[in-house]
């Protein structure tokens, strides 16, 4: 029979604590840590006040964070997902070996002489009845080739002691998932609240910083180069919109009108940049210059994408893409 065996305590499912290493002071505004019941998943903070948050260190510092925290909560999910579909594939292997221990059981102490009649399975819907005498032991299977002997009660304690670890541990998982969904859902929201923060902070600057500047000479004395460039852009069919300052690039990029989150996907990295609806593709290129993917970020406006990519050196783009078409 197979046992499925399932560790006698807890710490036969247990995953080794998130290690998270970072600025201790920025993490005690995003984390706590939790007790050992919770497998060492650290607790998401809510931030109430971003804007003090933001004031001694730069948003986008925090979103990537933030972003990095997220990350190892969704590996945590993934790790929880796979040991819970293990759990439930083997705990009905253990109610049936328990069942089959327990039936020999019955039969042994109701007729200790008699022989016993069996059905066995030789192969896909082929079966065959054999006659055999009572047995006072069985042969489990403990994994990796392992098979011992035990007596018929040696065995029914042992699969009952496993089929209890395994219900527990199995109500164990299901709570954790439950509590990483909640940590992931307020890492989100902060996310989101820390970017829209970093974007209302570079339009008040830019709005400043327009606004100190002496009125711009006629439009045929301007000088050719610009601190700040705001332009538009056609790549692949799509008409999207760009603009940058020393330290960072904003793309918008649009969509159809009541698109989800969920249907977009954006792939930020260092040399290119990819925006995909439904599993279309509706903007791809690769960049003018390198971008840092840890502190870039994107999220969804109103019928538009849009997008936050961290320049990997401080210097003006001549264009959003290498090559744009007209």
């Amino acid at each position: 029979f197979g046992s499925s065996n399932v560790g006698s305590s807890r710490a036969a499912g247990e995953l080794a604590p998130m290690a998270i290493v970072s600025d201790e002071a920025l993490d005690a505004h995003l984390f706590k840590k939790t007790p050992d019941t919770k497998r060492g998943i650290p607790e998401a903070i809510f931030i109430e006040n971003v804007e003090a948050l933001c004031k001694t260190r730069k948003s986008t510092d925090v979103v990537s964070r933030l972003q990095e925290l997220h990350t190892k909560y969704q590996y945590m999910q993934s790790s929880i997902a796979a040991q819970r579909a293990s759990l439930k594939v083997k705990q009905p292997d253990i109610a049936a070996a328990l069942e089959t221990v327990n039936h020999l059981i019955a039969k042994r102490d109701s007729a200790p002489d008699a022989e016993a009649e069996y059905t066995y399975q030789l192969a896909e819907n082929i079966w065959a009845k054999a006659s055999a005498t009572q047995t006072t032991c069985v042969c489990l299977w403990l994994g990796a080739n392992v098979m011992l002997e035990y007596t018929l009660e040696e065995a029914s304690e042992l699969l009952t002691l496993n089929e209890n670890n395994a219900t527990t541990l199995l109500a164990s998982l299901n709570d954790d998932m439950a509590f990483l969904r909640d940590q992931i859902t307020t890492t989100e929201v902060n996310i989101a609240r820390a970017h829209n923060l970093g974007v209302k902070l570079r339009a008040a600057e830019k709005e400043a910083e327009t606004k100190a500047t002496p009125s711009a000479p006629p439009k045929s004395f301007a000088p050719a180069a610009r601190p700040v460039s705001d332009d538009r852009g056609m790549l692949g069919g799509t008409d999207y919109k760009w603009k940058q300052d020393q330290e960072e690039v904003e793309v918008w990029v649009p969509v159809p009108e009541g698109a989800n989150k969920s249907e977009v996907k954006v792939t930020i990295l260092a040399e290119s940049l990819k925006v995909e609806h439904a599993g279309k593709v509706v903007l791809q290129g690769q960049l003018a210059a390198k971008c840092s993917p840890n502190g870039s970020t994107w999220t969804m406006g109103s019928g538009r994408v849009e997008l936050s990519l961290e320049k990997a050196e401080a210097s003006q783009w001549p264009s959003l893409f290498e090559v744009e078409e007209a």
